[in-house]
C-alpha cells in the first residue's frame, strides 16, 4: 500500500482535529519531533530516509523515502496524535489507527516488540521491504 493509499484509508476515519493540535516534524522513517520533543515510534525499526532496499528479484528501490513519505502523510492527518510510551518513544495514531502497526503491516518497517505477528504476515505476503 502506498502512502497515497494509506492517506485514502485514513480519510474514512477522519474526525475533528483537537483544539490543541501538536506540531509534528517527521525526521526519518521511524522518528519525529512531536511538540518539540525528539522521539521514535514505539515498536518499529524503519529504513533510514537515504536507505535503498533490494527486492528478491534484485530491483533496488528507495524504501527509506517510501517509509518517510508514508509517515509524513500519516503525520499530516488532522487526527494525528502521539503519547509517550517510555522516554524517547511514542505511540501514535492517525484516524484512530496505530501508526507503527500500519507501517509494519505495509512492509515499510520491521517489528521491535508488539508487532511481530504483523511483521510475519507482511513477510508472508512479500510486501514492502519483504518483496
Amino acid at each position: 500500500m502506498t502512502a497515497r493509499m494509506i492517506a485514502l484509508c485514513l480519510a474514512a476515519f477522519v474526525a475533528a482535529a483537537p483544539a490543541n493540535a501538536a506540531t509534528v516534524e517527521v525526521t526519518d522513517g521511524d522518528s519525529l519531533i512531536y511538540d518539540g520533543v525528539k522521539a521514535e515510534i514505539w515498536g518499529i525499526i524503519a529504513p533510514s530516509r537515504a536507505e535503498t532496499c533490494t527486492t528478491m528479484a534484485g530491483i533496488n528501490w528507495a524504501c527509506g523515502e517510501r517509509v518517510f513519505a508514508a509517515l509524513s502523510a500519516l503525520a499530516a492527518d488532522e487526527t494525528f496524535a502521539c503519547i509517550q510510551k517510555e522516554p524517547g518513544f511514542v505511540t501514535c495514531q492517525a484516524g484512530g489507527l496505530d501508526v507503527g502497526l500500519l507501517l509494519v503491516r505495509e512492509g515499510l518497517a520491521r517489528a521491535r516488540q508488539d508487532y511481530a505477528g504483523i511483521e510475519a504476515r507482511a513477510k508472508e505476503a512479500r510486501v514492502g521491504i519483504w518483496e
